[in-house]
Parts: structure tokens; sequence; C-alpha cells
């Protein structure tokens, strides 16, 4: 019989071992979150490098752009890799720096992960570049065809940290 806590560390250790992914990545919300402070995340959150995947071709509620900092690419390993998923690992602290929104009006959080900063980053030098950049991602992205779905739900959960909700649904389930 497996270990379920032996295989989460052996996971984790192994998620580890991949280089850290610096850029923006996706997330789509199942409802629009309320505005909360810097939480620590609680196991692994994935996402993606592009918005139709995360948001199941722009079906959810709410977007999270998320400046990742240690999320791990793991594109190489996946079953879908046309998912171009990015693991954020568990314990990382996310602050909600703005909010933008689709042009339906349709709210996007941009969020960034609390870490070092890598200088050899591409990442935007402000809040207001930050800002232009993800909605260029999202207009962009937009305007092609819809991204087959390959795992639905994969990619749409509440994140408990923008959203006090999730965090007492998670915790009584």
């Amino acid at each position: 019989m497996v270990n379920a806590a032996e295989a989460a560390r052996s996971f984790l250790s192994a998620l580890e071992k991949l280089p850290a992914h610096t850029g923006i990545v996706f997330h789509g919300l199942p409802f629009i979150p309320q505005l909360t402070p810097a939480r620590w995340t609680r196991g692994v959150t994935a996402t993606s490098e592009d918005p139709r995947i995360a948001t199941e071709n722009f079906s959810t509620p709410a977007t999270a752009a998320i400046v990742s900092r240690t999320g791990r690419q793991i594109v190489a390993f996946s079953a879908h890799p046309a998912e171009q998923e990015v693991v954020l690992p568990p314990e990382v602290v996310l602050l909600e720096v703005a909010r933008t929104s689709l042009p339906d009006g349709r709210p996007v959080v941009i969020v960034e992960q609390l870490a070092k900063h890598d200088p050899t980053s591409n990442l935007p030098p402000t809040r207001n570049d930050l800002i232009t950049l993800v909605n260029e991602v999202l207009r962009s992205a937009q305007a092609l065809e819809p991204a087959p779905v390959t795992t639905p739900g994969k990619f749409v959960e509440p994140l408990f940290f923008l959203d006090d909700r999730a965090a007492e649904n998670s915790s009584t389930s």
C-alpha cells in the first residue's frame, strides 16, 4: 500500500529539482474574489501559461494572473503538454497587487508571488507595466481559436488566499 504522505514528499522533492519558472501564469476562478491580504498557499496550485487553458476558454467568472517566481513548468512530464502547466509549490505567499478586467467586464485579479526577485527575468518593472502586459496577453489569447479542454476543472478552483470563503470551505471538508 502506498503511503500518501511519503508519496507527497517524493512528489514535492522531485518538483524542487526542476528549474524555477519566472513569468505570468493563469488560473480560472469559479467566483469573483473579495480583496484579501497576502496569504500562504496550501498544496500545489495548477496554473497554465495559456489563459485559454486556465479559464476553459474564458468561461470562468474571473481570472487570476499570477506572477510566478518559484513555479515549476511540468510540460515535459504531462499527459497533456498543450496545457502548458506550471505548478506552484505549496506554502508560497501570494499578494493581490492589481485588478483589471476582460473586455466584457469580468475581473482579472493580478497576484504576485512574494519571493526573491530574479534580476534576469523579463517581468515588467512597474505595476502599470504589469497590468499592460497581462491585458495584452489576455487580449491576444481571446483572439485565438478556443483551446481543447483536456482536463475540465483542473485549472479552475477557488484560491483560498483570494477569498476567505474558499479557506472556510476547505477547512470544513
